[in-house]
Parts: structure tokens; sequence; C-alpha cells
């Protein structure tokens, strides 16, 4: 399945392995990833691009992080799976818990997106986003207050806003 996947990117043009040499790229290559995978689900069900850009943003620190380099993974996915191929913190390398590694960068933002749509933690992002699918009116800092949860960091929420706040004057630019 992951060799269709990849053979279909870059049939589309996206760039397998997503490696980037400015922000311009990680944001162009994170978007025609994001745009790909949602095109796979209903409306109602697409996790908003920016959303998935500022999140990747700040979870990989555009990229270069340990985790996106080399297991290429963007969104700070942790598996406590001991039987899952992961990365340990450099800082906890016993830690009961690892970053998983991914066969290619948008493998993680695909899973990214399955996790939003489909585990129980995140139920108050669905909720608000279907409430705003039907309402025809998309408010991503609404949307990434309810994404507390994903991280242990309390101002995880109003990091992501400032960030969207940042990509939606970048785009502007």
């Amino acid at each position: 399945m992951n060799w269709i996947c990849v053979t279909l990117m870059v049939c589309i043009g996206l760039n397998p392995t997503m490696d980037y040499t400015n922000n311009d790229e990680f944001i162009d290559d994170v978007s025609a990833c994001a745009l790909h995978l949602n095109a796979m689900y209903s409306e109602e069900e697409r996790v908003p691009v920016n959303l998935v850009i500022a999140q990747a943003i700040h979870e990989s620190n555009w990229g270069t992080s340990r985790f996106a380099v080399e297991g290429n993974n963007l969104l700070g996915i942790r598996t406590f799976d001991p039987s899952d191929d992961q990365l340990k913190p450099l800082s906890n390398p016993n830690a009961s818990w690892g970053l998983r590694i991914f066969e290619t960068k948008c493998e993680s933002i695909s899973y990214y997106i399955d996790l939003l749509n489909h585990n129980h933690h995140y139920y108050k992002f669905r909720s608000a986003r279907i409430t705003q699918h039907f309402s025809d009116e998309i408010d991503l800092e609404e949307l990434a207050m309810t994404l507390a949860i994903y991280a242990e960091d309390v101002y995880y929420t109003q990091k992501i806003i400032r960030t969207i706040r940042e990509l939606e004057a970048y785009d502007r630019d």
C-alpha cells in the first residue's frame, strides 16, 4: 500500500522524501500532501490544511527536528507500543514511549489525519469541525483550541494559534 501512495505522490508532483531547503518548500510539500490525503475523505472529515501545516511547523521545527529527519515524523506522533518502530528522546532514552517512525513524511500526515478523525481523544475537534462545516465558517483558532490534549505543553494551543496567524500573514505577502 505504501508504494502505491509514494507512486501517486510522484505522479501528482509531491516530493516523496520531503527534504526541505527552505520554509516555502516545507509549506508547499506539507500542503500538497495534506490536500492529496484530504481528497480521500468526505468534506466534513477533512482537516484544514493550515492547521496541518501549523502543527507540522511546531512539532518538527520546519521539518528539521531529529524526529522529522530520522523518523519522518512531522507531527510529534507518539507510540507506547514497544513493537512499533520508534525513536526515543535523547534526553530520556528509557522512556516508556517513543516517537513513531514512518516510511515517509506524508505517511505521518496521513496517520495524523486518521488520528484526528478516529481517536476518541479528539471528539471535541470532530464536533467543532462538523458544526463549522454545516455553518460554512471554518475557524482554525477554535479548532486549534480543541487540540489541547495533543501535547503536554499547557501553552500548546496558543502556540498553534500563533503559528496559524503567522501563516495567514505569510499567505498575504
